[in-house]
């Protein structure tokens, strides 16, 4: 947090183009006030006002920019600096624009907890360049520091298990003990069996199931017996939650052309079902990612899944679904993984860091902010079913392996 700064005109991915910006209402009210003529005029004609439903059903009106030609938000000049920052300050810059890529949470009126979005280059290069194990500081914050800045979710009231949840979850993935594999395994296994254990001596119940995964991670595993031959199910998986992410009209190109290349890749055709040629290509593409890369950048990805997990993954008594923010979680994992297993057949040799970095920043760009199609992808998992029983069964099988 403390490293990060806006690389501006040098970003390679700017946060400017390519998705929506939301104008708070403060924001507009300033604007209308501004005194440089050009910069007045042009929020005239940038700033559109809509109707957005609510969770609750209800609809509200929020402000936003219009974008130009290649979904470029009107304001962005061709040498990739803001207009509104050049002319006047940064002060003067939506709560959007002004926060981004710093995710800031307030629960239980006190609390708060900040994080950096892989989806901006600049945190991706911080966040997965280095080869140590993400770290987590604490301490006290003046409210003034917050000033300003968006908060997300501001008031909702963490339940009394998930700061413990979490921190174990994430413990798990840092115990490098274990091959990555079996580290998100037992993840997954201690998530669905934590978020069980309620009523009376829940603290006792958890702290029980604790010692056991503890004295699991203690275990060796040989690398290959973590194989469960769910290779078919998975492809056929993939296969449907890539299509449907190609259905979007405004899906970015970059992710476009790596979702299609994978599929092409292994000779899958939209709308049938996986081939025994196609699962034979799989199967071989991923021996290559078991074998060359996930020795090379296991670091890189439990940084990746640490972050993730430390930003998303939060038990709200305000929000009884607590599972979907796993499974979303283990959804764009997957997805990330699958174009990196397609990305690796496509080369003669294990692609550097940097490209590695871009591809998980583009995909976590493309998906994870994406709350409509993760969503979509939830309700096609689930038709029929139980809903957080199908997305256990889900997470469960798509983690083996």
């Amino acid at each position: 947090m403390d490293d990060f700064i806006c690389t501006g005109s040098l970003c390679p991915d700017t946060c400017c183009q390519g998705w929506e910006i939301v104008i708070d209402e403060a924001t507009c009210e300033r604007y209308a006030k501004m005194p440089d003529g050009e910069v007045r005029d042009l929020l005239s004609r940038a700033i559109v006002h809509r109707q957005e439903e609510q969770a609750d059903g209800s609809s509200a009106e929020i402000a936003c920019i219009r974008m130009g030609k290649g979904q470029r938000c009107l304001f962005l000049r061709n040498d990739g600096w803001c207009l509104i920052q050049r002319k006047t300050t940064e002060t003067n810059l939506s709560e959007t624009c002004r926060t981004y890529p710093r995710v800031i949470y307030c629960w239980n009126e006190s609390y708060a907890e900040r994080a950096l979005c892989v989806s901006c280059p600049e945190a991706a290069r911080l966040i997965l360049g280095t080869d140590e194990p993400l770290r987590f500081h604490t301490k006290q914050l003046p409210e003034a520091e917050l000033a300003g800045l968006r908060i997300t979710d501001e008031g909702e009231h963490l339940r009394a298990d998930c700061l413990p949840l979490r921190r174990f979850i994430v413990h798990i993935l840092q115990s490098d003990t274990q091959p990555l594999a079996r580290r998100l395994q037992l993840a997954d296994e201690f998530f669905w069996a934590a978020t069980d254990c309620s009523g009376h001596h829940a603290d006792k119940k958890q702290q029980d199931l604790q010692a056991a995964f503890e004295a699991q991670l203690a275990v060796e595993v040989d690398p290959p017996a973590l194989l469960k031959n769910n290779d078919a199910w998975r492809l056929a998986q993939l296969q449907q939650l890539l299509e449907l992410r190609l259905k979007n009209p405004e899906l970015r190109p970059d992710f476009r052309w790596r979702a299609e290349g994978a599929l092409k890749g292994w000779g899958m055709t939209v709308g049938e079902a996986v081939s025994a040629d196609s699962l034979a290509r799989y199967e071989e593409d991923q021996s290559v990612y078991q074998l060359f890369f996930l020795p090379e950048y296991q670091q890189l990805l439990e940084n990746y899944l640490v972050n993730a997990v430390f930003k998303n993954l939060f038990m709200t008594e305000e929000q009884p679904d607590y599972y979907r923010e796993w499974f979303r979680l283990v959804l764009q994992f997957s997805l990330v993984r699958c174009l990196l297993i397609a990305q690796l057949a496509a080369r003669q040799d294990v692609p550097d860091r940097e490209s590695v970095i871009e591809l998980i920043q583009q995909t976590t760009r493309a998906i994870g902010h994406d709350a409509l199609y993760l969503d979509q992808a939830a309700a096609s998992l689930t038709v029929g079913q139980d809903a957080a029983q199908a997305l256990q069964a889900f997470c469960q099988r798509i983690l083996k392996g």
